[in-house]
């Protein structure tokens, strides 16, 4: 992965220091509203080692940009920032600022997100300074709903949480969150380069965390330290579970941690490849075509076969559109073959 052609994007000035301990990866779009107390709360951060802020600015059509020169400037010693002169999209510009990274440990936060404590930076160092073999921590996080619900805000972790974190917690369920972005220290050695097929998935939480979590087991800190604002703006919004689009890159993302993960958890993907293809016969697009549901189908129950005809016809009933005149011709023939079979 080469994202050099970004480079002369660096806004002029930086006066970052050689070999920090912890880079915080910081990429923005269209936050005006809110960059400010993301900046200042990185910026107001007690610890004993140096850091330094990697930002990415992707081409904001409000007044992000001068948010964004107008603390480099105040704070060259700390921040080093990207100017994009045109959107190159969430993604890339993610990754550009995270390989631009030179800390031993890499924090990653979005534009709209702010930490709450001032000793955040410190407690992770210090636990993973401790811990060795962890290969990343998190900690709680409150989720603030600006997204016109009404909802009252929300811890993201419950008392229960488990201390320490394995790959297998990222794949019992399809979509398992509990690690909010913001909250998360990991070692850049395990992340410093990505493989290619990162690249190509939409997502990057999941896979991220399961690449950390196959090199050593992901630790839990209990304080709530972070905000996450859960607003019509944000990425997770342009989901959607009835576009195929979406699923087709769900089933890639979670087939290629299959193989990243030597198909040790094969078991449990195969059941979420199960539920996105079955989701796809529902999709917009499937919707048009009859046939194009019936291949959908097909994929669904190849990933995981029915137990017998009786689960068969159920979910031919359950996923196809009503066909009475499939499942009377499936019956046929299963009426046929057991009289021949008793010839």
């Amino acid at each position: 992965m080469d994202f050099s052609e970004y480079n002369d994007h660096e806004f002029p000035g930086s006066r970052l220091t050689k070999q920090p301990k912890v880079s915080v990866c910081l990429i923005t779009y269209n936050h005006e509203p809110y960059l400010e107390t993301c900046l200042k709360n990185i910026l107001n951060q007690k610890v004993n080692f140096d850091f330094e802020v990697i930002l990415g600015e992707d081409h904001s059509t409000d007044k992000t940009v001068k948010i964004v020169q107008k603390y480099a400037l105040e704070y060259s010693s700390l921040i080093k920032a990207f100017i994009r002169p045109k959107n190159i999209g969430a993604k890339f510009n993610f990754l550009h600022a995270f390989f631009e990274c030179k800390g031993e440990y890499i924090v990653h936060i979005e534009g709209d997100d702010y930490w709450t404590d001032d000793q955040k930076l410190q407690r992770q160092v210090d636990f993973l300074d401790q811990n060795s073999t962890a290969s990343a921590c998190f900690h709680n996080a409150t989720i603030i709903y600006e997204d016109g619900t009404n909802r009252p805000p929300l811890w993201i972790n419950g008392p229960n949480q488990k201390k320490w974190i394995s790959t297998i917690d990222f794949l019992e369920i399809k979509e398992t969150w509990f690690m909010a972005t913001a909250s998360v220290m990991m070692r850049k050695k395990f992340v410093h380069p990505l493989p290619n097929w990162f690249i190509d998935s939409k997502s990057g939480d999941i896979p991220l965390y399961v690449i950390l979590a196959e090199q050593g087991p992901i630790g839990y800190l209990d304080f709530n330290m972070s905000v996450y604002r859960k607003n019509s703006g944000g990425l997770s919004y342009t989901d959607s579970d009835r576009s195929e689009k979406f699923l087709d890159n769900r089933i890639f993302m979670y087939s290629k941690i299959n193989e990243h993960t030597e198909f040790k958890f094969n078991h449990l993907i195969k059941q979420i490849l199960y539920e996105y293809r079955i989701l796809k016969i529902h999709s917009e697009e499937s919707h048009k075509s009859f046939w194009h549901q019936l291949n959908c189908f097909m994929e669904a129950i190849h990933t995981i076969k029915p137990a017998n005809f009786k689960e068969f016809k159920q979910l031919l009933k359950e996923h196809l559109l009503p066909n009475h005149i499939l499942i009377a011709y499936l019956n046929f023939r299963k009426t046929l073959n057991d009289i021949f079979r008793r010839k």
